[in-house]
C-alpha cells in the first residue's frame, strides 16, 4: 500500500454531525500535478510570522528532497512571556488546493492554506534528536499533510480530522496521540492577505486521542474544543500525553 494511502487515505470521507471532514483510508492513486514554477509566498508569510509573534530568535528547517511542492518548516523561538515555540509550514500554499464543486466559488479564498502547531520551549529539535522518532514526528505530520491535499487533488480546511493509520496507530511509543485536527486561532493569526490579491489559510495542527476524534465524529467540532479548553494547561501547546478529553 502506498505510504500517502496508509496514513492518510483520500477524497473518500465522512462527515462530523457539523459537517466537517474525517478522511478514511479508500484513496485513489494519486494524479499528475505539475509543481510549481515559484516559490510564491514564503517572504510574505515570515513577515506575517513576524509581526504576530514578533521579538522571536527564528530559523528553518529546510527540505532537502521535495516532492510536488517544497515544504520547508519555520521554527519561532519561545519567549519569556510566550514559552512555547512556534512552527509553521511555507510551500503548501504554493499550489491552490483542490476545493469541492460545491463549494468552489463561493470559497475560493480557502484554496490556499499553510499549517502551524506550538511546541514546548524545551522541545529537541536539533538535526541529532531528529535521528528519533519521538522528537521528530510533529515536523513529519507537518510536512505530510502539507503535501497530502496536492498528491490527491483535495483540500483541507478548518475542522477536517486525519487519523495517523486506519488503526489509529499512535504516533510514536511514547504517546496515544493517533491523529489530528485542524484547528484555526483568531484571524489576524490564521489569514493571510497576499500581495497577488490570494488569500493564505493557516491551519493549527492539533494532534488527539482516538477517543476524541470518535467524540468530534458524534458531537461535532464545537463539542470537541469546548472538552480540550477543559484541560490543564494549553492544549494547544503539544504535551504528548496531556489528558485525555474524551476518556
Amino acid at each position: 500500500m502506498n505510504f500517502f494511502k496508509k496514513l492518510f487515505g483520500g477524497n473518500e470521507m465522512s462527515k462530523s454531525e457539523d459537517g466537517t471532514t474525517i478522511y478514511g483510508y479508500d484513496a485513489p492513486d494519486e494524479r499528475q500535478v505539475t509543481p510549481p514554477s515559484e516559490i510564491l509566498y514564503m517572504e510574505q508569510l515570515n513577515e506575517h510570522f513576524n509581526k504576530v509573534f514578533p521579538n522571536r530568535e527564528t530559523g528553518v528547517f529546510h527540505e532537502l528532497i521535495s516532492d510536488i511542492v517544497h515544504i520547508d518548516v519555520n521554527i519561532m523561538e519561545a519567549t519569556p512571556d510566550e514559552p512555547y515555540r512556534v512552527l509553521y509550514t511555507n510551500g503548501m500554499s504554493d499550489l491552490p488546493m483542490t476545493l469541492p464543486q460545491e463549494i468552489r466559488i463561493e470559497y475560493k479564498h480557502l484554496e490556499r492554506a499553510e499549517l502551524m502547531m506550538f511546541l514546548p520551549a524545551d522541545w529537541p529539535l536539533t538535526q541529532k534528536d531528529f535521528e528519533e522518532e519521538e522528537n521528530y514526528w510533529p515536523i513529519r505530520l507537518m510536512k505530510m499533510l502539507a503535501r497530502f491535499p496536492h498528491m490527491y487533488q483535495t483540500w483541507l480546511g478548518y475542522g477536517h480530522t486525519i487519523p495517523n493509520t486506519e488503526d489509529y496507530e499512535p504516533y510514536t511509543p511514547n504517546t496515544e496521540l493517533s491523529g489530528a485536527i485542524l484547528f484555526a486561532l483568531p484571524e489576524e493569526v490564521s489569514t493571510v492577505h497576499t500581495k497577488d490579491g490570494n488569500q493564505v489559510q493557516v491551519y493549527f495542527l492539533v494532534p488527539l486521542y482516538r477517543e476524541e476524534m470518535e467524540f468530534k465524529l458524534e458531537s461535532g467540532m464545537d463539542e470537541l474544543v469546548a472538552k480540550l479548553s477543559e484541560l490543564p494547561g494549553d492544549f494547544l501547546v503539544l504535551n504528548p500525553n496531556r489528558p485525555n478529553a474524551c476518556k
